[in-house]
This record gives structure tokens, C-alpha cells and sequence, in this order.
């Protein structure tokens, strides 16, 4: 059986309809991949966050530093440069409550939460 008849026999609109179903399907899996991804890797890095200033191990610090990097992977560069500053600002509580504004509200963005 050759296309032609496949087309004929199916009707090319159907075809059609069926690729572009197929195709938003598969789309659609991705973007719910990604969130999930970017979701765990966010919740790590906040959990691991909390466990560094409470306990300041160095245990805690490279627990923090694993869950940045593994943010490293799945965030957009705005969200990278939060979780920068937030280190960045580690002796600087001023500096410190704007990085942690910045990182939620990059983090609602990126997760596409409302504000």
C-alpha cells in the first residue's frame, strides 16, 4: 500500500488532524517534563537552602551547592543569576531579603505561577 492510497483512503484532512494531535501530545509531555524538573529541582534547592542557614554544616553547604547545580540544569539564566545572588549576599542582610524576592519571583515566573 502506498501513501496515495493511504491518503485517499483516509482523507488527507484526517492525516492531518492525526500529525498535529500527535504532535501537540508530545509537546504537551515535554512541557510537563520540564515543569516537574524544574519543580523538584526548586523545592530541593529551597529545602537544602533552609537546612544550610539552620544548621551551617559544611555537610549542609555542599547538600545547597548540589541542589544549585542540579538548578543549573533546568533553569533559565534569570533564575541562575537568583540563586547567585542569594550566595552572593550571604553576609549582606539588606542585600539578602531583595535576593530572596528576586529568586520567588523568578522562581514564580519560570513555574508560570501567579504573583
Amino acid at each position: 500500500m502506498n501513501v496515495l492510497s493511504l491518503l485517499t483512503a483516509f482523507g488527507l484532512g484526517s492525516v492531518v488532524t492525526a500529525l498535529i494531535q500527535s504532535w501537540l501530545a508530545q509537546r504537551s509531555k515535554q512541557d510537563n517534563r520540564r515543569f516537574r524538573e524544574k519543580q523538584v529541582a526548586y523545592i530541593g534547592l529551597l529545602e537544602a537552602y533552609h537546612r544550610a542557614a539552620v544548621e551551617s554544616t559544611d555537610e549542609a553547604a555542599k547538600n545547597f551547592a548540589l541542589w544549585q547545580m542540579r538548578c543549573e540544569l533546568v533553569a533559565p539564566e534569570v533564575v541562575r543569576k537568583s540563586i547567585e545572588r542569594i550566595v552572593e549576599t550571604n553576609e549582606d542582610p539588606e542585600g539578602r531579603t531583595k535576593a530572596h524576592d528576586g529568586l520567588k519571583a523568578a522562581f514564580r515566573a519560570d513555574l508560570g505561577i501567579a504573583k
